[in-house]
């Protein structure tokens, strides 16, 4: 029985040229190299592009965009975010608004006619919204890293597990997104500085809630420095040191929240 070759395949490390043909469903440039499918991230439909791989698979490759060479498209802008194509959450800001509505909606046809067998009469209309600070709901990972002497506040690095250096996020709504380096430096501050995890994030119209996931209990001393920060920011501050039922909210001691899925109907609940 032949041995099994477990020796990762070495990538090239030159960059290569490629037409962009279309489009994949989520987004990514699709080009042929000698038969083989490459999936570009960072390239739309009609571009010339030169990227470097970044993965290889039996199949299929993927890549990441080096530079636009010829024919950028219409469709092409300017990303807002200063950290777009470090950090990894979010993959389309190089297109336009439009443009994502329409890939979406050619998408899910693509999958109701290939997977349901079904033809749509009519498209309606498609529901839109702010395209900054939508996002209200999220969850940011913690992250003291020796080597850049610092704590990270933020998402992931796209296609690694390391965390981005980020100041800020345009997608999340400002009363979060403005403060993750305000967040960076007031953790580093803490004697529990590297023992918390991550932050869950929710928010409504008139509140915003924190739950600071800290792997072990934090000091009376630095419970009260995130109180502070809850008081001086308007924030609601939870600390969560195990699984949904040990959520404990210290800043206010007891927050009411709920909501009324209709008249006469007030429901109660609590972050989770």
């Amino acid at each position: 029985m032949a041995r099994r070759n477990n020796r990762r395949q070495r990538l090239p490390q030159e960059p290569v040229e490629a037409k962009i043909e279309s489009l994949s469903h989520d987004g990514r440039g699709v080009a042929r190299i000698e038969g083989k499918t490459v999936f570009v991230d960072g390239a739309l439909a009609g571009e010339t592009v030169k990227f470097l791989y970044t993965k290889q698979h039996s199949k299929y490759d993927e890549a990441k965009t080096v530079e636009v060479l010829a024919n950028p498209s219409e469709d092409r802008v300017e990303a807002k975010c200063q950290h777009f194509g470090v950090c990894g959450g979010c993959s389309l800001m190089h297109m336009s608004p439009d443009a994502q509505l329409k890939l979406k909606q050619k998408t899910l046809d693509d999958h109701l006619t290939h997977f349901g067998k079904l033809q749509p009469q009519e498209w309606l209309e498609p529901l839109t919204g702010p395209l900054w600070g939508y996002r209200r709901k999220a969850r940011l990972g913690v992250k003291h890293v020796v080597k850049k002497d610092r704590v990270l506040v933020g998402f992931r690095e796209k296609g690694t597990p390391y965390l981005a250096v980020l100041e800020q996020c345009e997608v999340l709504d400002q009363r979060v997104g403005a403060r993750l380096a305000e967040l960076s430096e007031m953790i580093a501050k803490l004697d529990g500085y590297n023992r918390i995890a991550q932050i869950e994030v929710a928010m409504d119209d008139d509140h915003v809630a924190l739950v600071f996931r800290n792997l072990d209990p934090l000091s009376l001393q630095d419970q009260e420095a995130l109180i502070s920060y809850g008081q001086a920011n308007d924030l609601w501050i939870y600390l969560q040191s195990g699984g949904p039922d040990t959520v404990t909210a210290i800043w206010p001691e007891n927050p009411q929240l709920s909501y009324a899925p209709e008249e006469g109907l007030q429901l109660d609940f609590a972050p989770s």
